[in-house]
């Protein structure tokens, strides 16, 4: 019965229009009315670039398979994580030809993701479920994240990424206003206690964080080795680009691309403290004539 209404739900959903989806979501996520004539806030304005920021590049940035080819144009090749496969069918994957640790994810959405660290115990029945719900939805119907609407949805299988020292694949999320990096995020203790510091540029903790997934600024948090480099491409990747999050991972020291992102949380996250929704809001200059 609960996945008949999900279901139900997912399909009425579709048929509202965007602007007044995006309202209703907004009221129930943060709160407050959605102000599209004059947004003012970070998330007030990410619901705008959905609406009117559209140029059809995005479809390939969001793409988890050809966005690697568009990223390998602009700054080279070896930012890149291997490819091990590409199928339009989980059927297909030939699993005794992969290694024995490899990631497979769905190149049209967020979450659509199971990581095999060892073939000999990893749950293939539940990682076929995953996969093959995620491949059902356009994930563009949740958020009315625009770039994702003609995704084509496909498996990706990439090689396992682990770091040495951490034991774990660290990302670091940098926030490009304009074409500029002005804060990067951490996330760590996903599996237990789910936080997120926030640093400056030049690797400060700034005192703000998100409602979710609250800072620790008592937490002593490495930062990345690479972290000039990492901003220097950051800001190529974001040159003409409004707003666009850069996600980079360190693995023994190199930097592997991650993903683009334009709309972090689908810009219904709220921060902590809340005056920090307007204050990241500032730094977003809008081209509302354009």
């Amino acid at each position: 019965m609960k996945n008949i209404l999900k279901t139900l739900c997912y399909q009425i959903s579709k048929i509202i229009p965007s602007k007044i989806y995006l309202r209703i979501v907004y009221i129930i996520k943060i709160h407050k009315r959605l102000n599209l004539k004059k947004p003012q806030t970070f998330n007030e304005k990410m619901q705008w670039l959905k609406l009117y920021d559209r140029k059809d590049i995005y479809t390939k940035m969001v793409d988890k398979y050809e966005v690697k080819e568009y990223v390998s144009k602009i700054i080279g090749e070896e930012y890149i994580i291997p490819t091990l496969g590409v199928y339009d069918n989980y059927n297909d994957i030939e699993f005794d030809k992969l290694p024995n640790s490899f990631v497979i994810k769905c190149t049209h959405d967020s979450g659509g993701v199971a990581i095999c660290k060892d073939k000999s115990t990893f749950d293939f029945i539940n990682a076929k479920k995953i996969i093959n719900d995620s491949l059902k939805n356009n994930y563009y119907y949740q958020g009315r994240e625009w770039p994702y609407k003609n995704v084509q949805a496909r498996i990706i299988i990439e090689k396992y990424m682990e770091d040495s020292e951490t034991k774990e694949l660290r990302d670091y999320k940098f926030f490009c206003f304009n074409g500029r990096v002005e804060c990067f995020k951490i996330d760590y203790n996903r599996k237990t206690n789910h936080r997120a510091n926030y640093y400056s540029r030049e690797g400060e903790l700034l005192n703000f964080g998100e409602y979710m997934y609250p800072p620790e600024y008592g937490k002593k948090v490495s930062l990345p080795k690479n972290l000039n480099k990492m901003i220097e491409l950051a800001e190529i990747l974001s040159k003409n680009c409004v707003f666009l999050r850069i996600d980079f991972y360190e693995v023994n020291s190199k930097i592997y691309f991650g993903e683009l992102t334009f709309y972090p949380a689908s810009g219904f996250g709220r921060f902590e403290p809340e005056e920090y929704d307007k204050i990241l809001g500032d730094m977003l200059k809008l081209n509302m004539g354009g």
